[in-house]
């Protein structure tokens, strides 16, 4: 149907009775989009060397048995920005179909260019020969593309007539109908192609001609050409990547035109509809290469693909030390220098090169970060000099618990993990919060352990274990049925509340306030065995809510949390004598 279509349109067009389109303009940006039918073929890999050396984006509709057969053709039409679109299978009239036929026909077909474009691509459909009628458009799924220009390449074989053709009716916004089946449209058509842009046209995909001239593709309707003359939303513009040191390697930030999404690789590889998705800046180890571009759509909608190589080493992080109120740098290389600042107490002027250790005042926070020719600057790494002296590389005044940890450190009430390590956020177990308020009572002395623990889950020669006798001894804490104490357990709010509210009133007479409970939004959500506790701890002040109101009794209790509250409980109960 679509050749004797086109045959009678170019007879009365010889005749003298239509005219396909406007002529085109000797002037001004025009758009059109040029699509190949039936392929690919043995002439098509130089078509796409045309296409490229020209800058042009064209539209396959492809059967679904010649792009199995040429595979690594349609992978490079994709990878060179082409859009992939479906012809059916092997050209069957859809209208002589059952809807089943019609779906097998473009499914298989889809599954063929999924190979190229990654499964979730979605693909505009050519019905053969134009023909097709509402079943047929109900049983595709898809939009579907017909065209406004037919130069009839697959009746006179000659490339002079083929570009004359083109020419002859060329207009904004146009379909133009090819096949890359014969080798004369090959050469017909990229001389066509040079003599349109020499008059102001611009090449694009079907997806983007549509999009550019603001419609929307439904599916299961035609369409032969876009707005001519309409307003242009634009080309995708190519992302920008830009990079920083971080953590010893490199962040890189993808920035795009509004609307777009980003695809990346890391590794080099191609982009497709499977490819990463872009959702923040994230970190890489150099050398690597990053490909990235914009898309409304990848399949025919996109951006060029930019590529970066980022092939230089970051510089080794220095290390640093705090050692009898010196700064001591170490882990430098000959060919890296390492710059420092200080804040706080005594602050620097500005990034000062290293060049033997430093003399600190308590209350300090330094921060340095080496650099080199032919390295990216390596992350900038801090450490804390506390106003008591402690040494921290995990926590620095501006956090809310500084202080608090700075003073439970000092007393030795929590003590750190070594190395200016103290792991604020990391929570605390039954054992470590035993063992914290075991401190805090000063008491020493034997106290039955070991092998007299009626606990089997409590060895000898663990940190805890005076701790947990110590507890039980005082009626602190208790364990559970099946003789176990759970000391590596992670303690809940509700259960601290009950340990701290028998210390203090137990071992210390504390006399503890009431009614602190009501004013929680989640109070019904504490355990009836810990509301005594949780509604004396939290009139008193030592445990506290989040800032929407709730207790929270079955969270966690973070280090710095568990610092601060054990100052408040300090606070409140007199010291032992």
């Amino acid at each position: 149907m679509k050749r004797v279509l086109s045959f009678m349109l170019a007879l009365c067009a010889a005749l003298g009775m239509v005219c396909l389109g406007e002529p085109a303009q000797a002037a001004g940006k025009k758009l059109i989009a040029v699509t190949y039918d039936d392929g690919p073929g043995p002439y098509t890999e130089r078509l796409l060397d045309g296409l490229k050396k020209r800058g042009v984006k064209a539209t396959f509709f492809m059967q679904g048995m010649n792009a199995a057969r040429y595979e690594k053709t349609v992978a490079r039409m994709y990878r060179e920005g082409h859009q992939l679109a479906n012809h059916t299978y092997n050209h069957p009239d859809l209208t002589r179909l059952s809807a089943g036929e019609i779906q097998s026909q473009v499914n298989r077909t889809n599954s063929i260019l999924d190979k190229a474009a990654g499964k979730g691509a979605d693909y505009l459909l050519r019905p053969p020969y134009g023909s097709y009628n509402s079943a047929v458009g109900r049983a595709v799924g898809a939009p579907m593309i017909l065209w406004s220009i037919d130069p009839q390449d697959w009746l006179y074989r000659n490339a002079a007539t083929v570009k004359n053709n083109v020419l002859r009716n060329a207009h904004d916004g146009a379909v133009l109908l090819l096949h890359d089946i014969h080798s004369t449209t090959v050469d017909g058509s990229l001389s066509a192609i040079d003599s349109l842009k020499a008059q102001g046209y611009e090449f694009v995909t079907v997806r983007e001609l549509f999009r550019r001239r603001g419609r929307t593709l439904s599916a299961g309707s035609s369409y032969s050409q876009a707005n001519p003359n309409g307003k242009d939303l634009g080309p995708v513009q190519q992302p920008e990547i830009t990079s920083q040191p971080k953590g010893g390697q490199l962040e890189i930030t993808i920035t795009a035109q509004k609307g777009t999404a980003v695809y990346y690789s890391l590794d080099g590889s191609d982009l497709n509809q499977q490819s990463r998705r872009y959702t923040g800046p994230f970190t890489v180890q150099t050398p690597c290469t990053v490909k990235a571009c914009a898309a409304y759509n990848m399949n025919g909608s996109r951006s060029d693909t930019l590529e970066k190589k980022f092939d230089r080493p970051a510089a080794p992080a220095p290390v640093l030390h705090i050692e009898n109120g010196f700064l001591i740098i170490e882990g430098t290389t000959p060919e890296v220098a390492v710059y420092y600042s200080v804040s706080g107490a005594q602050d620097s002027n500005g990034n000062q090169l290293y060049t033997g250790p430093v003399a600190l005042v308590p209350g300090v926070r330094v921060s340095a970060y080496g650099a080199g020719e032919g390295y990216y600057n390596s992350a900038s790494v801090r450490i804390a000099y506390s106003p008591l002296g402690n040494v921290f590389r995990d926590v620095f005044p501006e956090a809310w618990y500084f202080d608090a940890v700075d003073k439970a450190a000092a007393e030795g009430i929590i003590q750190g993990q070594g190395d200016g390590v103290f792991a604020p956020k990391d929570s605390v177990t039954r054992g470590q919060l035993v063992t914290f308020l075991h401190r805090i009572s000063q008491e020493t002395g034997d106290v039955p352990a070991g092998e007299g623990s009626p606990f089997t889950d409590v060895p000898e020669g663990k940190y805890y274990t005076e701790a947990v006798a110590w507890a039980v001894e005082n009626n602190v804490a208790s364990g559970y049925e099946d003789s176990t104490f759970r000391p590596e357990r992670k303690v809940t709010r509700q259960e601290m509340a009950c340990i701290l509210h028998r210390y203090m009133t137990g071992c210390c007479g504390a006399a503890l306030s009431a009614g602190g409970l009501e004013s929680f939004r989640d109070r019904n959500a504490v355990a009836d065995w810990a509301k005594e506790a949780a509604d004396a701890l939290s009139a008193s002040g030592i445990l506290q809510g989040d800032t929407e109101g709730n207790f929270r009794p079955a969270d966690g209790c973070t280090r710095a949390e568990a610092a601060a509250v054990l100052l408040r409980v300090q606070g409140y109960v007199p010291p032992v004598m």
